[in-house]
């Protein structure tokens, strides 16, 4: 003889068995598609870092074979004070420099030998001068230190932009391939810092290395001196640059 009162028993189980099942399916289903929603590719993870300018320090790498797009400097950064970064590592997907540091490879005149050719170009709206030239006492790491700027102001100078028709594309190549290095230099003239400082910056004679004014894109005044090339505290005896800078 059947109960009924076994049957109505039997049945909630039943019930509340489908409906645990039914709630399973259901929750494994909005799992699927939240994890495909376009919503949770932006989803932000907590241990992710994120993106913040960080400023590599000197010696500089702008060797022509190991980091040919050289360093650029970006002295102003959101209204903070920048530095520089890798043109080919940026920390930052709106770094703007202000200048680039690189070496080319170039053929020696009368050879078949390569050498570096290092160089400083200034972005557009940059602008800069030798103030070692101004001021002829106002060389080396010490008046660099030292220089303010009140004593700046106290002279006339005039800041210059690059010639905008400097291009390297047009070099004359040697029996190498590689530019030749008596034209390349041609080209360099045309840069307000260009080359200029590589005699001091190499060789023994203290204090006499030229110091640069700068004016960024925002109208900063920055200082700027090349103490060293090659750097003597650097990973390798070749391919590194001392660089010091700080705002006026």
């Amino acid at each position: 003889m059947n109960n009924p009162n076994f049957q109505t028993t039997n049945k909630k189980f039943s019930n509340i068995f489908y409906n645990l099942r039914l709630l399973t399916l259901l929750f494994t289903v909005g799992a699927l598609f939240v994890s495909c929603g376009e919503d949770n590719n932006n989803a932000v993870n907590p241990n992710e870092v994120p993106n913040e300018f960080k400023a590599i320090e000197a010696p500089y790498l702008i060797c022509a074979n190991r980091n040919p797009s050289g360093v650029g400097f970006d002295f102003e950064y959101k209204g903070q004070k920048g530095g520089a970064n890798n043109m080919a590592d940026l920390t930052v997907s709106d770094f703007d420099a202000d200048l680039v540091i690189r070496v080319l490879s170039a053929q020696k005149p009368n050879s078949t030998s390569l050498g570096g050719a290092p160089f400083i170009k200034l972005s557009d709206g940059v602008k800069a001068v030798n103030y070692s030239e101004v001021d002829p006492k106002c060389t080396g790491k010490t008046k660099f230190v030292n220089l303010t700027k009140a004593e700046v102001e106290a002279n006339s100078y005039t800041l210059k932009e690059d010639d905008p028709t400097f291009d390297l594309t047009n070099i004359p190549k040697g029996s190498t391939g590689k530019p030749e290095m008596s034209a390349l230099k041609k080209e360099y003239a045309k840069l307000v810092i260009g080359d200029k400082w590589r005699t001091s910056a190499n060789d023994t004679t203290p204090e006499n290395e030229i110091i640069w004014i700068i004016k960024t894109k925002e109208g900063k005044l920055v200082k700027f001196i090349v103490t060293e090339f090659p750097a003597k505290n650097a990973a390798t005896a070749t391919g590194y640059v001392n660089i010091e800078w700080d705002f006026l």
